[in-house]
């Protein structure tokens, strides 16, 4: 038997992988105490996202007893648009609208303070198996290792290493920020988000989004478009040629605003989700396929993964046939595959269908 530098080493320290070492801290101690994240840049980095932390998320954090406390804009209604109709949801604090940057850098922050091991700068860079384990290898040099939890985003290295033939799920998303006048933008003035859905004729497997936002103490509107790519299929929505109309149509283009585009793998039931060895969460695992929502999602992998992880360690036995399971019959799971019938009514082409089944879904707690 090889000597282990680690017991399990888990790749990215976003919402997922913190949330899976602090669940594993709440269930086991010894065993957080074995582990070691990687993290390929430095808190805070920069991370492209709507930034909506739904109620779902604190109502997890809660439960580990911590509040994530960074500047925030609360949500309290959100119009839903298509085809010149508008459709409203209300409640109070709905969601709240952050910069990922900083909620990350205080997430890890409040996982450091009980002890959370973390190398920063330090990125995985591919993995070799080994009888009872795996061999580790990062730009710094190489970790022994029983487990390997890929929590390294949509373009998992992990996810890659693992050598699977499945589709490949992957949304598009474009972003930008513009700067606001708070006490006339209308997001500002009724604490709305806006989802307008009017591409869905045009091929677009998703939404233009306008959420209120601070950065740096500053308003402004973080705008961006979603596209699920759902039925992958179909011929792909022209994003660049939506987006730029949804911001004219705001009167809020600007030629010399620098977009930024990202990935994000959204979630299918039959998807690969564990080998003998590795488990992936997240983003690596797959979030929101209707709306992209990955926050509250990638926290409730961690629950998930930190439960098969402490059981797999008392029976020692890695193979993880269980966790996919597991994750379907928890409340997650379940989350997820209400969202994935979401997605597949409004992006066939059924956007009423939608705002009806969102209503009922959205009025059911996962945790």
């Amino acid at each position: 038997m090889a000597a282990f530098d680690y017991d399990i080493i888990i790749a990215g320290s976003g919402p997922a992988g913190v949330s899976t070492w602090l669940h594993l801290h709440k269930l086991d101690p010894d065993l957080a105490a074995r582990t070691l994240l990687l993290e390929k840049a430095s808190h805070p980095r920069p991370k492209l996202c709507g930034g909506g932390v739904m109620r779902a998320a604190d109502t997890l954090l809660g439960l580990l007893r911590i509040r994530i406390q960074v500047p925030a804009v609360p949500v309290h209604n959100a119009e839903f648009r298509y085809h010149g109709r508008r459709f409203y949801w209300r409640q109070k604090n709905f969601f709240r609208v952050v910069r990922r940057h900083e909620f990350d850098a205080a997430l890890v922050a409040a996982a450091l303070q009980r002890g959370m091991r973390l190398h920063e700068r330090e990125a995985l860079q591919h993995f070799e198996r080994l009888d009872d384990g795996l061999e580790v290898y990062t730009d710094n040099g190489s970790y022994r290792t029983r487990v390997l939890v890929g929590a390294d985003g949509a373009n998992s290295v992990v996810r890659a290493g693992m050598r699977l033939r499945e589709p490949h799920r992957m949304a598009r998303l474009i972003e930008v920020l513009t700067p606001t006048d708070p006490t006339r933008a209308y997001e500002f003035t009724t604490h709305i988000a806006v989802f307008d859905f009017a591409g869905v004729d045009e091929g677009l497997q998703g939404y233009i989004w306008d959420f209120p936002c601070l950065e740096n103490g500053s308003a402004y509107i973080n705008r961006g478009i979603y596209d699920s790519r759902y039925y992958p299929q179909r011929a792909r929505a022209d994003l660049k040629r939506l987006f730029r109309a949804g911001l004219e149509a705001r009167n809020a283009y600007d030629a010399t605003q620098s977009w930024q585009g990202h990935p994000e793998r959204w979630f299918d039931p039959h998807a690969t989700l564990s080998q003998p060895h590795i488990l992936l969460v997240g983003d690596a695992a797959g979030v929101d396929p209707f709306a992209g929502e990955g926050v509250s999602f990638s926290l409730g992998y961690g629950a998930v993964a930190a439960e098969e992880l402490v059981e797999a360690f008392h029976r020692q036995d890695f193979r993880f046939g269980s966790y996919r399971e597991r994750i379907l019959t928890h409340p997650l799971g379940r989350a997820l595959r209400q969202r994935r019938l979401m997605a597949a009514a409004c992006y066939r082409g059924w956007p009423r269908v939608l705002l009806t089944m969102f209503f009922i879904v959205m009025g059911t707690r996962w945790r």
